[in-house]
């Protein structure tokens, strides 16, 4: 009988992914144990991963693969040339974190706006006063890197705090001016904003966008936040621009993780960090699981559901 070989967890139960086998009527055993530990490697019809690497060796152990189902929106880390090489598909589960995100997104504005982190050291220390007062996220002006399903989320729920919208995106979209948002060069976003949303695919274009450049535009003490992908942003230059103390961010992604405590951005000061949590909700990893699963089952019905090759 055929086989899915899941490489990693998807953040639910076993039990709840056999169900979901089950009912969209899959006649697939779910594999969980090390992929080299498998014992009929030619039962291996598809692949499941969420950030872990599909290489040649894993394929050239199980040859009649003939997809791979990451569960996960990026998908920087597979070959995607070799896969179409070997005939094999790959598709993703596109927007099924998008509150998630869009919510940390929010959170983590307000907590470096008022610094909520340092309030709750200061009491659990024994203290009470504070040597400075924060500031209201109302009538501020963010700007939007990036208007699609999150980016646009992100923008509905700054407007619901009464800020001004402005932003840029390679895909400019209605939705986004309904609400009152402006689109602008990327250097007037910079230039204008309070607080910069990051919210960019990471690809040969993307990688680096925001530099040296970009980050000496950005006002004195104005806020980055990054819950998209570490390497959009150049890192040197954000860590001199930190360390300078011209901007504060708050970052959910790194270029390596988990992140190592020598690292200048765990080190740096005006920064607020949280270890890659924007997607992991609940709500967020069962709605994962069930798109990955009716993501084969589309493959096995001919469709193309969330087929990226």
């Amino acid at each position: 009988m055929q086989s899915l070989l899941f490489l990693q967890s998807l953040g639910v139960q076993q039990r709840t992914i056999e169900e979901l086998i089950t009912e969209a009527g899959l006649q697939l055993v779910p594999v969980w144990e090390d992929w080299r530990r498998v014992e009929k490697p030619a039962d291996v019809f598809g692949i499941v991963t969420v950030r872990a690497a599909v290489d040649d060796e894993i394929l050239d152990r199980f040859p009649n693969v003939r997809m791979i189902a990451v569960a996960f929106t990026g998908y920087d880390f597979l070959d995607l040339d070799a896969c179409r090489w070997r005939g094999i598909a790959i598709c993703n589960v596109p927007a099924y974190s998008t509150d998630s995100v869009a919510e940390l997104a929010i959170a983590l504005t307000i907590c470096l706006l008022r610094d909520i982190p340092d309030s709750d050291r200061t009491i659990r220390s024994g203290g009470w006063k504070v040597d400075h007062w924060g500031t209201e996220l109302a009538g501020k002006v963010v700007g939007v890197i990036g208007t699609g399903a999150i980016g646009l989320r992100v923008a509905e729920l700054f407007a619901a705090f009464r800020c001004r919208l402005i932003g840029w995106s390679r895909t400019q979209r209605k939705e986004f001016t309904d609400i009152g948002g402006t689109y602008l060069s990327m250097g007037q976003v910079l230039s204008e904003a309070d607080v910069v949303s990051i919210h960019l695919q990471l690809n040969r274009e993307t990688e680096g966008i925001i530099g040296v450049r970009e980050l000496g535009l950005m006002k004195p003490g104005a806020c980055l936040i990054n819950t998209a992908r570490a390497r959009v942003v150049d890192k040197d230059a954000l860590i001199r621009a930190l360390q300078e103390r011209r901007i504060r961010a708050a970052l959910d992604v790194f270029d390596r993780e988990p992140v190592a405590q020598d690292d200048p951005l765990v080190q740096a000061g005006n920064t607020l960090l949280t270890p890659h949590i924007a997607f992991k909700t609940n709500e967020a990893l069962h709605r994962r699981a069930e798109i990955t699963i009716r993501n084969i089952r589309a493959f096995m019905d001919g469709r193309d559901d969330n087929r990226i090759a």
